[in-house]
């Protein structure tokens, strides 16, 4: 159809079939059209160089089938082509076969356009493309249609020098061998799929030369590379967009940017790789681009690489890289590239919120070689399984930074971070907020080459946490700059071969050993950093400004630390000691001490065998500098005594810092077990207890009733010095209960009752802790009152003590202890009322008393046994009252009165042993005693009663003492 006049035939259910060179159905002319429906179109070729076309339209005109099939046979032909600026063919449910090479299904070039909508396209022979488009201008449109060839070397789709091919919902599948499904090439050549299912048998999925691949919504299945970007250019080019689609390679590459300066973006996709030695992105061409964002990257071969990245720069986030296989890394970074078009010299990762898992042997999470590769994570986690297997390796002038990263490696022999080099190169780790887990290694090996690591609020944990080590053929270990910011470094550094700079700083912590064997290595620490030693340690030089602690020991073994060096710094030392056995750490100091340093002692509570003996703590070759005790008071509780430091200097220049005895310093602990111990510490609570008859039961001698009930309430203060232990301070109070009954006399009465009580002592011992005493007794009670004035009164108690008390030894440790004893005291009180005139009286009287102390035994938190001996206090005491009985308007009385006497501790020294060693605290001793007090006798039987007094002696003082009570008879 050429028509000049323009013409359109529209056939119907017909059947064309031509065989020769040229066209079955030809259209020409934008002015002639053709429609066919339900057609049968077959053309073929008439002779071994003919070239034939089921349906060609050319210079602007347009030719439809629909419902129709269309076959071509033979060389070149073709089933449909358009060609010319306006020329279109529309194809729709229809059928389009071709069968011989370089036969196409669909062709357009030089501007023209076609449309297959639910349709199919099958080619078979040898460079048979199922649809191709060439040139500016030039597009086909593919809706809802299969897409097929079986050729070799036989593209599926085809797309050339800026033509454009649209492809929606359908399939597209190549058979053959060299045969990608997809094939672009031109600088502004398109290729866009949307829910598209590409299968290459044999090939990859898209083979691309420049241009532009738009894929979505679809999934991309090859034999090889999934997508490749080969070079066909110095300039380079293409560029490949896949978002929420799956594309698989079986042996090759998921996608592969080989030509110089291609990029990617993959959005919420799957890309993978099954074979060994592939990747699921790989990046040899020079100055590559590579956007990932929510999307798996994943390998399940040996010797492969979720990503391999060798002259570009890669950005993640939001994204999960794993790999299965054996010597399979997660990332990989190498500057040495491999084919394609070499351009800078970077090769980079930028990772932000993405999860890096790898599950086979040898396998390394991220993996950076040579200058110019570099790995950065932010907000990610990188986590290996297997043996051998490492977080993150550096090689050869490498750099790795992670922020807000963990890293953990779970197999034997995988290293948390590796750095290695060659001699005389340096790689560089940076790590911020960032935690590094090996569970069954080491946290950083360093192996040859020198490293340049910074800490920064992140925390390094290991089996050993630092390993540096030659490097394999004879490679020399150079030097590993730490600096650690506000970090914690658990585990042992061993220095095998090279030097470290470890600086911790900003509350800065190591927890572990450190082997030194070069003996070459510098450890600082500024005030606010320590480190805790938790085994024998040696280091070339050490500035301390912080704290180093010598861990406490396990089964008896002490530590030591040597300094092959100088000592520097105004440092503080944490040292265990057992004087006991005279053992304990020790520092040796092969160069000078400079500073003022500070040692805190922590001592078990055993006793040296001996006296006069001595524990060595520090040794050095003398200096400017030295040692004194941190502990409080500069002294430490050795047991039941305390200790110093002492300092010594040979003639040869050396100086030894040594604990000695302090004579008769008792320790902390044993200072407040013999104070709480102490029978004398016991009577003074027993007489706030039991006091006088009038401080007990008030004014008994007017009453005309027969029974009655009272109680007593009281508290006082009193500061103690037994003599044996140091002087404390105690605040008693208490209550009592008591029930009794008058009976009359020829010349007086008896009143005979029985009381029950409480008590509580708050105990302060100057600054060292405090302790406490629960007094539980109960008792019975005699007053016989004679009508001349003169009265006698007799108290037996039974009393049960609970005592506990919580100190802090000199080097701070808490120490607690508690007991429990019994006993029972026993008074006699006499005195006569002189009556005076206007209601005065005069009252003189003295008490007897004593206590018995039951014996008890027990052992405090550090160890310390405690062994208080039984033992009885007797005390006597006289004075006088001096008071007025005033009779008031309503019928009431009142007594006021003031009293004076002296107190005379008979016996009251008791044997306290602390770890076998006996003290003797003696309460004994006299002084003087005053105060005042009044009684009222109320309407209907009621009586109160007040009473406080102060006192003075050279064992015990009580600068306040107060009775209240109220008695009920009846």
């Amino acid at each position: 159809m050429s028509s000049e006049e323009g013409d359109l035939l529209i056939l119907d259910n017909d059947q064309v079939a031509y065989t020769g060179k040229g066209a079955a159905i030809r259209v020409s002319g934008k002015q002639n059209g053709f429609m066919g429906s339900a057609m049968d179109v077959r053309a073929t070729t008439g002779g071994p160089n003919d070239a034939v076309t089921g349906l060609q339209v050319v210079s602007g005109g347009q030719g439809t089938l629909q419902g129709s099939t269309l076959n071509a046979s033979g060389y070149f032909g073709d089933g449909a082509s358009a060609s010319g600026e306006g020329s279109h063919v529309r194809l729709e449910q229809t059928e389009i076969t071709t069968d011989g090479s370089r036969g196409r299904g669909v062709m357009v070039d030089q501007g023209a356009s076609a449309a297959l909508i639910d349709s199919s396209v099958t080619t078979t022979g040898f460079m048979a493309d199922a649809v191709s488009a060439m040139g500016a201008g030039s597009s086909i449109s593919v809706t809802d249609t299969s897409l097929s060839s079986a050729g070799n070397a036989a593209f599926t789709v085809r797309a050339q020098q800026g033509a454009h091919i649209d492809l929606r919902n359908g399939t597209a599948t190549a058979h053959g061998q060299y045969a990608a499904v997809f094939n672009i090439t031109g600088a502004d050549t398109v290729i866009t799929a949307d829910g598209v299912k590409v299968q290459s048998d044999l090939a990859q999925g898209v083979d691309m030369q420049e241009g532009l691949l738009q894929f979505s919504n679809g999934s991309i299945n090859a034999k090889a590379d999934g997508i490749l970007i080969r070079p066909s250019s110095p300039l380079g080019g293409g560029r490949a967009e896949v978002s929420h689609s799956q594309v698989l390679s079986q042996t090759g590459n998921g996608i592969n940017l080989d030509a110089k300066g291609a990029s990617l973006e993959l959005n919420d996709s799957h890309v993978t790789a099954q074979g060994n030695n592939g990747s699921a992105i790989w990046m040899p061409g020079g100055d590559t681009q590579a956007d990932v964002h929510n999307s798996v990257l994943e390998t399940w071969g040996n010797q492969a690489a979720a990503i391999d990245n060798r002259a570009g720069a890669l950005r993640m986030d939001g994204s999960r890289v794993v790999t299965h296989g054996d010597s399979s890394h997660g990332l990989y970074a190498s500057t040495d590239v491999i084919g394609g078009q070499v351009g800078g010299p970077n090769a980079t990762f930028e990772l932000r919120k993405v999860v890096i898992e790898t599950f086979g042997e040898g396998s390394v999470g991220a993996f950076a070689r040579l200058p110019g590769a570099q790995i950065s994570m932010t907000d990610s986690q990188v986590l290996t399984h297997g043996d051998l297997s490492h977080g993150v390796f550096v090689s050869n002038g490498a750099i790795a930074k992670a922020q807000g990263t963990h890293i953990e490696t779970l197999g034997d022999n995988a290293y948390g971070l590796v750095s290695q080099a060659s001699t005389d190169v340096a790689n560089q780790i940076d790590l911020s907020d960032t935690t590094v887990l090996a569970h069954n290694s080491t946290a950083l090996r360093v192996s040859g080459g020198s490293l340049r690591a910074d800490l920064t609020n992140s925390r390094l944990t290991g089996r050993d946490a630092i390993w540096m080590t030659a490097g394999g053929n004879g490679l020399a270990a150079g030097q590993v700059a730490l600096d650690s910011d506000h970090s914690l470094i658990e585990g042992d550094i061993r220095v095998d071969d090279g030097t470290l700079q470890l600086s911790l700083h900003n509350q800065s912590r190591l927890e572990g050993a450190i082997t030194d064997t070069p003996m070459a290595s510098r450890l600082c620490l500024d005030d606010s950093s320590d480190w805790r030693m938790l085994a024998n340690s040696s280091i070339g030089q050490l500035n301390n400004t912080g704290t180093v602690e010598f861990a406490k020991p396990t089964r008896g073994d002490f530590m030591r630390l040597k300094v092959g060096g100088d000592l520097d710094g105004d440092g503080r030392y944490i040292i265990n000691t057992d004087l006991g056995s005279l053992r304990g750490d020790r520092m040796e100091v092969g160069g000078q001490v400079t500073g003022n340093n500070q040692i805190m002692v922590r001592n078990s509570g055993a006793e040296p065998s001996s006296g006069g003996q001595r524990l060595t703590l520090v040794e050095s070759q003398g200096g400017a500098g030295g040692f004194s005790l941190a502990n409080r008071g500069q002294q430490v509780d050795v047991g039941s005594y305390r200790y110093t430091l002492q300092r010594d200097d040979d003639p040869a220049g050396e100086s030894r810092w040594s604990l000695v005895n302090v004579d008769e310093h008792l320790s902390t602990a044993a200072s407040a077990a013999i104070n709480s111990s102490a029978l004398s510490t016991l009577r003074d609570t027993w007489d706030a207890e039991r006091g006088s008859l009038i401080q007990r039961l008030g004014d008994v001698r007017d009453g005309g009733h027969s029974q009655g009930v009272w109680m007593r309430t009281y508290g006082q203060k009193q500061e103690v010095d037994n003599g044996a232990a140091r002087h404390f301070s105690q605040h008693v109070n208490g209550m009592q209960l008591g029930l009794d009954t008058r009976l009359a006399r020829s010349h007086g009465a008896l009143i005979l009752g029985g009381m029950a009580g409480y008590s509580h002592a708050n105990r302060d011992f100057n600054g060292e802790g405090s302790g406490k005493l629960d007094s539980y007794y109960i008792g019975t009670y005699a007053t016989y009152l004679d009508d001349s004035g003169w009265y006698a009164d007799s108290l037996l108690t039974l009393n049960r003590w609970s005592t506990r008390f919580d100190v802090h030894a000199t080097d701070g440790n808490r120490v607690n202890g508690k007991s429990r004893s019994s006993g029972a005291g026993v008074s006699f009180e006499t005195g006569k009322r002189v009556r005076l005139e206007h209601g005065w009286f005069v009252e003189p009287q003295v008490q007897l008393s004593a206590l018995y102390g039951g014996s008890d035994r027990y052992r405090l938190s550090n160890g310390l046994r405690v062994e208080a001996d039984d033992g009885i206090a007797t005390q006597l005491r006289g004075g006088a009252q001096l008071g007025r009985a005033l009779t008031l308007d309503n019928g009431a009385t009142v007594q006021p009165y003031i009293k004076a006497g002296w107190v005379q501790d008979l016996s009251a020294r008791s044997q306290v042993k602390t770890n076998d060693i006996s003290s003797h605290p003696d309460g004994n001793g006299g002084g003087w005693y005053a105060g005042a007090g009044v009684t009222g006798a109320l309407a209907r039987g009621q009586h109160v009663y007040a009473d406080v007094e102060t006192s003075d002696s050279s064992t015990l003082k009580r600068p306040w003492a107060l009775n209240i009570g109220y008695r009920l008879a009846w």
